[in-house]
């Protein structure tokens, strides 16, 4: 007998509890169409803005750049000749796996055709 009474105590305010919580109500139409929207809001700004850095880059922080790649060509699988402009002059380099090396250095203010038919009147 005292094992059912020690039972019932226990229980009963278990029960009494579950009687006076309110029951969850389903969420309607209307709820989980604002919730969709504003997760597609959310998706739709998060891609816009990788779109945005991804088609314009990160803007630098202040100033003006050190180093800018001016232009480059492949010459192979994975061999380049990149032209670099560092501060006023620009640096023709040699890019391959593992290796940089400086091929050519235009002085300040002389464009790429001038210096390249100079270097090719000189090679002569």
């Amino acid at each position: 007998m005292k094992r059912s009474i020690g039972s019932a105590i226990l229980l009963t305010p278990l029960a009494v509890d579950a009687a006076d919580k309110p029951v969850p109500v389903l969420a309607g139409s209307e709820s989980l169409l604002t919730t969709f929207l504003g997760l597609a809001l959310v998706l739709l700004v998060i891609f816009a803005a990788a779109w945005l850095f991804k088609r314009f880059g990160v803007l630098p922080a202040g100033g003006r750049e050190m180093v800018r790649v001016v232009g480059g060509a492949s010459l192979g699988a994975r061999e380049r000749v990149v032209v670099v402009q560092v501060e006023d002059a620009r640096l023709v380099l040699g890019v391959a796996p593992g290796r940089v090396e400086m091929l050519h250095r235009l002085p300040a203010g002389q464009d790429f055709d001038a210096a390249l038919d100079q270097a090719r009147e000189q090679g002569r």
